[in-house]
């Protein structure tokens, strides 16, 4: 396989290289995370405190990323020569010494916290490793990849109160289902059909939490529909009988996650940080028009 030589690469080509496997695209997801996590823990107070947090939660996903291509280098000179490490656009030892570097100031950030999140962040980086490992054919893939996304709703939490609530709970349980839904979705591209069927209440779980945890409130009904219209519309990429692109549908519904937070910060009336929740999602979808999010 023909690599290309990185001394003949421009610094954009070797940003575009970096971003590309970082999955950059979906990172403004992890903010709306953090917000989603510590709101359920105390009302947002925008200060160092909860940057700290999203800043070391985003050092964690982008160093789960590089870590996942590469455990999956040899796969992808396979199936996917184009990705920057079997493409020759990244070297891979300076993508190891970027994802240790990361993990280790994403747990730095987190140190100055606080030891709940401290150690909240440390389990988060053992999921990450786990999942990136042994995810390929792996049934209980979609759950490790779920759990990463929940321990970022923990460890926003941890940063606020340790108190464990009920609430806390509840919402992670939702986020679980829901990014475990759109994950067995994704490992359906290859097959000839539309696969199963049960992802799809996993993925409209969120808009009947939204609506059973404040009913009263116009925003958050106002949130559902645009959320359902939303899963409606990025499924349909996928339940087609002909034609099928689970790519864009997952593409989509990674968007999605933001969402799912918007409707946590809604059901507490953290209007600010619903507004923030929706940027992310806008950036998201319209970052995964030049970087892809899968």
């Amino acid at each position: 396989m023909a690599t290309l030589s990185r001394s003949s690469m421009s610094i954009g080509d070797h940003v575009r290289a970096h971003l590309a496997l970082a999955r950059i695209s979906n990172t403004p997801t992890v903010v709306s995370n953090v917000l989603a996590g510590a709101v359920i823990a105390a009302p947002i107070v925008w200060d160092w405190h909860i940057l700290l947090i999203a800043v070391a939660m985003a050092f964690f996903y982008t160093a789960g990323m590089y870590l996942n291509d590469l455990f999956d280098y040899e796969i992808d000179v396979r199936e996917r020569p184009e990705r920057p490490l079997p493409s020759g656009r990244v070297d891979p030892a300076f993508a190891w010494t970027i994802t240790i570097v990361l993990f280790g100031l994403g747990l730095a950030l987190l140190g100055g916290i606080g030891l709940a999140s401290f150690l909240s962040g440390i389990a988060l980086v053992a999921l990450i490793v786990i999942y990136d490992r042994w995810h390929k054919g792996n049934p209980f893939g979609p759950l490790f990849m779920a759990g990463t996304r929940v321990l970022v709703y923990v460890t926003a939490f941890l940063g606020f109160s340790t108190d464990i609530s009920r609430e806390l709970v509840l919402w992670c349980l939702v986020m679980l289902a829901y990014v475990a839904g759109l994950t067995s979705i994704a490992k359906t591209e290859s097959l000839p059909s539309v696969g199963r069927y049960w992802p799809l209440a996993a993925v409209f779980l969120p808009a009947v939490a939204a609506v059973v945890a404040d009913p009263a409130n116009l925003g958050v009904w106002l949130l559902v529909a645009a959320f359902v219209a939303w899963a409606v519309y990025s499924l349909s990429f996928a339940y087609r009988a002909t034609n099928r692109m689970v790519g864009p549908a997952i593409g989509r519904l990674i968007a999605g996650i933001a969402l799912v937070d918007a409707l946590v910060l809604a059901t507490h009336e953290a209007w600010a940080g619903v507004a923030v929740a929706l940027l992310a999602f806008a950036a998201t979808f319209f970052f995964q028009r030049y970087i892809r999010g899968t």
